[in-house]
């Protein structure tokens, strides 16, 4: 993973499924249990990389994290991955109860600090250690409720701009600690995805506030960020690579060929096998076609490819559907594809 982001040569396609907590199964420990404990969130990344080997391990504040941290009231199940059970606010008379937050105090962020510590204690001599957050729209759909969220961007835009303000400093917050760790940081961003939000509202309410982040990731790290977006994402794509990111992970929603053509030359192309229909559902014939589809409409794209799922893994997918997938880039990967 050193050579491949310094640009050298490298003998295979560089793989990294998208897991994290709906992988706790492979442990056998409950998702409520792991969410609150750096240690299991450790543990769990040293097993799964044990027994598949892949090119980069992360933490992730899941898109809940910094809202909670701001005051929102998350919920842990047992056997699923957190949700949001009440935004920190839901009106504009209540903006003067937003705070940045401070994440070596605030909701859960203490605890995925000394996760990402743990973690690079176990492997970063063996493998990329990194840390994801969310793209501040996705943190500001849980500080005010998604539908708030898109009420605003028409009836409260100016209410609207001072919560994202907020939350942008709080990203920043975390940003800065993470920093000091040592690794580089990533976001997922599914609501700014054109699946929900117009070209217009993107430009207007998400896109100042990432390209800020992004900006304070590639100044305290020394590296750009990457970025996943979920669903469709092709007409904002050039917003976004403009914005200064380094690596784009496209959902299965869209088409690897044609990122490759309109953004290959300037970032690195990640993706994107179907994680429910080809992983989760799929048949190993059905696993090892897709992962050959995909390295060979990715491979040759000049700034990169990394092979990965088109979104985060569903839970309970056994692990062996995923060693199937780790045996197909190996069948496939080698340089130079034929």
């Amino acid at each position: 993973m050193d050579a491949f982001s310094k640009g050298q040569e490298i003998d295979r396609v560089i793989t990294v499924p998208d897991m994290g907590v709906t992988m706790t199964h492979f442990t056998g420990v409950k998702a409520s249990d792991y969410y609150k404990s750096a240690e299991l969130m450790a543990e769990l990344e040293v097993a799964l990389f044990k027994r598949l080997n892949h090119d980069s391990v992360s933490i992730s504040t899941s898109l809940r994290g910094v809202a909670e941290a701001m005051g929102a009231i998350v919920a842990y199940p047992d056997y699923n991955i957190s949700y949001l059970e009440s935004p920190v606010i839901t009106s504009p008379k209540e903006l003067d109860r937003l705070k940045v937050c401070n994440p070596l105090t605030d909701g859960n962020l203490p605890t995925l600090l000394k996760a990402i510590r743990l973690t690079c204690d176990a492997l970063i001599k063996d493998v990329d250690v990194s840390a994801a957050m969310s793209g501040p729209i996705s943190v500001a759909a849980s500080v005010i409720g998604t539908e708030n969220l898109l009420k605003w961007m028409i009836k409260h835009p100016k209410e609207l701009h001072h919560v994202m303000e907020v939350v942008t400093e709080s990203n920043d917050r975390y940003i800065d600690e993470v920093a000091k760790l040592g690794v580089s940081i990533g976001f997922a961003d599914p609501v700014s995805s054109t699946s929900l939000l117009s070209v217009k509202q993107f430009r207007a309410f998400s896109l100042p506030y990432l390209r800020k982040n992004i900006e304070r990731v590639t100044k305290k790290t020394g590296g750009a960020p990457g970025i996943h977006i979920c669903g469709t994402s092709k007409d904002i794509w050039m917003d976004v690579v403009d914005a200064g990111i380094s690596n784009f992970s496209i959902d299965n929603a869209e088409d690897i060929e044609e990122a490759k053509q309109l953004i290959g030359d300037r970032v690195i192309i990640t993706g994107n096998v179907p994680p429910v229909d080809v992983l989760y559902l799929g048949t190993k014939e059905d696993i090892f076609n897709s992962v050959k589809e995909c390295i060979n409409k990715g491979h040759d794209s000049k700034k990169g490819y990394i092979l990965s799922t088109g979104c985060q893994i569903p839970m309970n997918t056994p692990i062996e559907k995923i060693e199937m997938f780790m045996q197909a880039a190996d069948t496939y990967g080698k340089y130079p594809i034929i």
